[in-house]
């Protein structure tokens, strides 16, 4: 994405990031800002460096502000303190798994044009090691660039090509069975950010009101004939083709997770919430290797897809890789 002068001297990119030198600043007044703090000359290692920290509220009168030497102001104020202080960006020192928090925080930094650092996963202050994920970035930002130009090329297309046919698809899920065609839920995006997704209906309607939220499973017998038939080819899928325009999601990431699996699963797997460094996908490599997440070893065992995904050193090449892997997959109805 490309650059935005707003201060001046301040150059604001609003979500990637190079390793660059640059001055940061910390958001937030914890623990985790506290350990980042205390680890700065790994920053500095990287030609960052930290100037101070911004608080999210204001602080009460007896707050012990020994811990935080260099307080710049309150997150009210953040244009005029990056202005003031030459800072390009700042780190989220804010426990990923608090995502009603992140969303507010990244909404501002967003509606402000002011780059932002997310913590990698649920960050333990016992672990230096997640420090380094912090400080560098798995691919370089031509990278991202090219995969969003990709993503808005092939889902305007794909768009504009299947329309037409979201009308038959609407009078066969009305003919089966009563309800709403379209059903929309709320998903944890990248950085823990919530959003709402909108998918061809394929379960009866109130299919939870009883049993509370449950992953579809082989033969589950909430879903409808026509349900199975556009799981199988995707395309249920087809309305999030507009998440992935409007910048949501990508064509190609970890599965877009209800806020409630994601709470159950950070803490029951290890590096669960690396799965948020990226943007969930539309498809992505644990959907077209993997089957259906009716197990936790199948969660775990579909993490690693996603991490090996999102670890890549040249994701738009696997990206490729991955749509045409999806494209054999629709053709062939092979969904779930």
């Amino acid at each position: 994405m490309s650059q935005v002068n707003l201060y001046g001297k301040v150059n604001v990119i609003r979500k990637s990031f190079s390793s660059d030198a640059s001055n940061i600043a910390i958001l937030g007044l914890n623990r985790i800002a506290t350990r980042l703090w205390e680890n700065a000359s790994l920053f500095k290692q990287n030609g960052r460096r930290i100037v101070g920290f911004i608080n999210i509220e204001p602080v009460e009168n007896n707050f012990d502000r020994s811990k935080f030497p260099n307080i710049l102001g309150e997150m009210a104020d953040i244009k005029k303190i990056m202005l003031r202080h030459n800072i390009d960006r700042v780190v989220l020192a804010i426990d990923p798994g608090d995502f009603q928090k992140l969303h507010e925080v990244i909404q501002k930094c967003e509606k402000e044009q002011i780059a932002y650092e997310i913590l990698p996963h649920t960050y333990d202050v016992d672990y230096d090691h997640t420090l380094s994920e912090i400080i560098t970035e798995q691919s370089p930002p031509a990278e991202h660039r090219l995969q969003r130009i990709l993503d808005l090329a092939i889902s305007i297309m794909l768009f504009l090509l299947f329309l037409p046919s979201w009308i038959l698809i609407a009078v066969a899920i009305k003919l089966e069975s009563a309800g709403r065609v379209l059903y929309s839920q709320e998903r944890v995006g990248k950085g823990g950010r919530i959003f709402r997704i909108y998918k061809f209906r394929s379960m009866y309607s109130d299919a939870e009101k009883y049993s509370g939220p449950q992953l579809a499973t082989r033969n589950d017998p909430r879903i409808t004939k026509v349900g199975r038939f556009i799981r199988k080819t995707r395309v249920d899928e087809l309305p999030q083709l507009v998440n992935v325009i409007r910048g949501d999601m990508s064509l190609v990431g970890p599965r877009p997770e209800r806020p409630y699996f994601v709470e159950k699963y950070r803490k029951e797997i290890h590096r669960y919430m690396d799965r948020l460094k990226v943007k969930p996908g539309l498809t992505g490599y644990a959907q077209v290797e993997g089957g259906y997440d009716e197990t936790l070893d199948d969660v775990k065992e579909k993490l690693q897809y996603d991490l090996y995904y999102i670890e890549n050193p040249h994701p738009v090449r696997l990206y490729l890789k991955i749509l045409f892997k999806t494209l054999w997959v629709v053709l062939s109805a092979r969904g779930q």
